[in-house]
């Protein structure tokens, strides 16, 4: 009888262990097929916001959808707009809109929301970035549901490029202030994928969007985590904690060789520079710019910093078909910007430092810490600076401890793949001094006959006549320059090689853009 007991004892053990390794193997498959159902982001810092007219993210293709959008090829397309039409004044456009459209809530979007959105940015008390994109709208008006008006005060070009701005819902906003609302960390689309959560310092999460007017998304959630350090970033990367994330030039080589990595190489107008603050004494002199620019060796730069993932820069329309390569590009040379420091009364001591009245030639560039590449540059140009007997400091600070318009000078990264006006009258035009407005102005930077040429580029028709305007805009911007441009950076994303659907297209600042079509994304394996 014990010897029964004991075999009925050991039977009902093994058919244990049969059953608990049955339900690790079902548990892990499980595991995997839920890994399979979400991608992870590796951002690259956090967001104040997700108002999309208040702050530019890499979430908004993911959550919104514009009147507007630009395609593969960086073309401006209808998108929730089905039709349009351009009198022929070019004073007054005509949308309709596609039926049917709701955003995550369930609501429909109509033309009111889109009045309502593009009213929220000319709204002054917003103080929408935004806002020089639209100033030359006279009207806007409601004709019905799905018609919507827009009349201008003189012909603007970009328009259509303006209005793939993402839409907002009117009754979001309802009694409540835009800039504090509740909607800007809890955002409502029309995008393929919505809002779920968002443990503030950690991650937010995205939620597919069964109700998305356009492709379905093959991938339910997609995940922001947001990790600063590059190098972290990258070791996550690797070890899959992470499946897509923008990468160091000097993380590259070694990545590349990693099997379950494919790596992205994709053409950015991305350019990096050093913005002269104009509130500064020394940069008021031209000639002290333009030394400093011929100071710095911007193709050492591009080969030992970006490890020829980028190429040199000399305008902010150098990825354009407006480019001008005929302009000044300041190749190194150290004597002629000896010789312009000479003639500005900048003369060199004893100690080897340049003086003029009493007064050191030396400042401090400013660098945002999470950056390595940046603070890279900075220190770089610093050091080679002092081939022309300037004493230059470098301050590799958190992004919360800068204020760009208060630096002596800023280690700076811009650059627009679309229209020309688009990165380049919010950056360079008077009005756009972030001291007087919202717009990215930082180091106050004023030139008359540049502002000349930014109004004219955005209110001119004919395309011979707005390419020569630009052309003219960059030679100027040359001659008296804002930036001292360095290098344009190619936007290097390592992604999980088993993730597909990924369309590459000329990026923008940061690698934005890069998630433009994630709603095609798709695991191979699933």
């Amino acid at each position: 009888m014990i010897k029964l007991n004991k075999m009925l004892l050991l039977i009902l053990m093994v058919l244990l262990l049969v059953v608990t390794g049955c339900g690790k193997q079902e548990g892990a498959k499980d595991t995997a097929q839920s890994k399979k159902d979400r991608l992870v982001y590796a951002s690259e810092e956090e967001f104040e916001g997700l108002n999309p007219i208040l702050e530019e993210t890499n979430l908004d293709a993911l959550l919104f959808r514009g009147l507007m959008r630009f395609d593969e090829s960086n073309k401006v397309v209808t998108d929730i707009a089905d039709t349009f039409d351009i009198s022929e004044d070019k004073l007054t456009y005509t949308f309709v809109l596609k039926k049917g459209i709701t955003f995550h809530d369930g609501e429909e979007l109509t033309a009111d929301d889109i009045v309502f959105t593009i009213e929220s940015i000319m709204d002054d008390k917003n103080a929408s970035f935004l806002k020089s994109d639209f100033e030359e709208v006279a009207s806007i008006k409601k004709l019905d549901d799905y018609k919507l008006e827009i009349k201008l005060k003189e012909p603007f070009t970009p328009l259509l490029d303006k209005l793939t701005v993402p839409i907002l819902p009117k009754h979001a906003f309802e009694g409540v202030d835009m800039r504090t609302a509740d909607f800007n960390s809890h955002p409502i689309g029309a995008g393929p994928y919505m809002f779920d959560k968002w443990d503030r310092g950690n991650a937010l999460t995205l939620k597919a969007y069964s109700g998305f007017f356009g492709t379905k998304p093959s991938i339910d959630k997609v995940i922001f985590k947001f990790i600063p350090d590059s190098n972290v970033r990258a070791l996550q990367l690797k070890s899959g904690e992470v499946d897509v994330a923008l990468l160091d030039p000097v993380q590259v080589e070694k990545l590349e060789k990693e099997k379950n990595l494919k790596i992205y190489d994709v053409e950015s107008a991305d350019y990096r520079g050093v913005l002269f603050n104009m509130n500064l004494d020394l940069w008021k002199d031209v000639n002290v710019r333009r030394a400093f620019s011929y100071a710095t060796d911007r193709a050492q730069i591009v080969k030992g910093i970006l490890k020829g993932h980028g190429s040199v820069a000399y305008s902010p329309l150098q990825h354009h078909e407006f480019n001008n390569d005929q302009i000044e590009k300041y190749t190194y040379d150290v004597d002629k910007a000896k010789a312009l420091l000479d003639e500005s009364g900048w003369k060199e001591d004893k100690d080897g430092i340049r003086y003029k009245n009493g007064e050191k030639l030396s400042f401090t560039i400013t660098a945002p810490a999470s950056d390595a590449v940046r603070v890279n540059m900075a220190n770089y140009v610093a050091e080679g600076f002092k081939a022309i007997g300037a004493d230059v400091k470098v301050a590799a600070l958190d992004w919360n401890a800068i204020t760009i318009d208060e630096t002596d000078a800023f280690m700076v990264g811009w650059g627009s793949p679309y229209d020309a006006d688009d990165h380049t009258h919010i950056l360079f035009h008077t009005d756009e001094s972030s001291l007087t407005s919202s717009g990215y102005n930082y180091g106050s930077y004023s030139n008359a006959k540049v502002d000349e040429l930014l109004e004219k580029g955005r209110t001119t028709t004919d395309p011979d006549e707005r390419k020569a305007i630009y052309m003219q805009f960059q030679e100027e911007l040359a001659n008296d320059p804002a930036f001292d441009f360095i290098a344009y950076e190619n936007a290097v994303f390592g992604i999980n090689k088993n993730v597909s659907g990924v369309k590459e297209r000329t990026l923008g600042h940061h690698g934005s853009g890069f998630l433009w079509n994630v709603e095609e994304w798709k695991w191979n394996d699933r």
